[in-house]
């Protein structure tokens, strides 16, 4: 939905938060920067253009992004998981373990971030440390995939197809939509996608 008659720099966060959803990534980008222009100490529209920039695949210009929205609010929690994740598709996996520690401690029940950590730990050798940062995240949330999927993501790469598929099985099952999205395609399956367990999860995800 694009909003009519803008006047004030909510406005325009309103109508990016609604691109954003959209998935109109650029416009969003665009109209989080007319708010910022209208009313620079917006927050929401810093956090709002990082978003946008990240699925953008914008990675540096959504730091810097960030970056502005921790000076204007330096213990907001989602600001620092934002940063940790612009920082771990950059590749840079201890600085964004560094942001989602401190997002932690800002706010200890955030499922977000003990994801996000666990990716960074399991890029980083930190095998235990990864497990115990996404079991975590399930104690938080078991209704949510997203740690499920990171799982699978470790096991797959680390050859073991058991828990790889068992991990994917129950993300999967607690967002169907998943399958068809891609999921199943990801790089991170590469080394397990020739086996017959992998084999048939894909098949039964083909049938629906």
């Amino acid at each position: 939905m694009v909003y009519p008659q803008l006047s004030t720099a909510n406005d325009y966060v309103m109508q990016g938060d609604s691109l954003l959803f959209e998935e109109r990534y650029a416009e969003a980008v665009d109209s989080y920067t007319k708010a910022i222009q209208i009313q620079p100490s917006t927050f929401e529209a810093w956090i709002g253009k990082g978003k946008a920039l990240r699925q953008l695949k914008q990675y540096k210009a959504a730091l810097e992004v960030y970056n502005q929205a921790i000076e204007i609010q330096a213990h907001d929690a989602n600001a620092w998981n934002g940063k940790g994740n612009t920082l771990n598709k950059l590749g840079l996996y201890q600085d964004a373990l560094d942001c989602f520690e401190k997002s932690i401690q800002l706010d200890p029940t955030y499922y977000d971030p003990w994801v996000n950590r666990g990716f960074s730990l399991d890029n980083l050798g930190r095998h235990e440390d990864f497990e115990a940062s996404i079991n975590k995240a399930i104690a938080l949330a078991p209704e949510k995939p997203q740690a499920y999927q990171n799982n699978a993501f470790h096991y797959a790469l680390l050859n073991n197809v058991r828990l790889a598929v068992e991990n994917l099985r129950k993300a999967i099952s607690l967002d169907p939509s998943s399958a068809s999205q891609g999921l199943l395609s990801s790089q991170f399956f590469d080394p397990i996608r020739a086996d017959e367990l992998f084999k048939q999860l894909v098949q039964e995800n083909a049938s629906k």
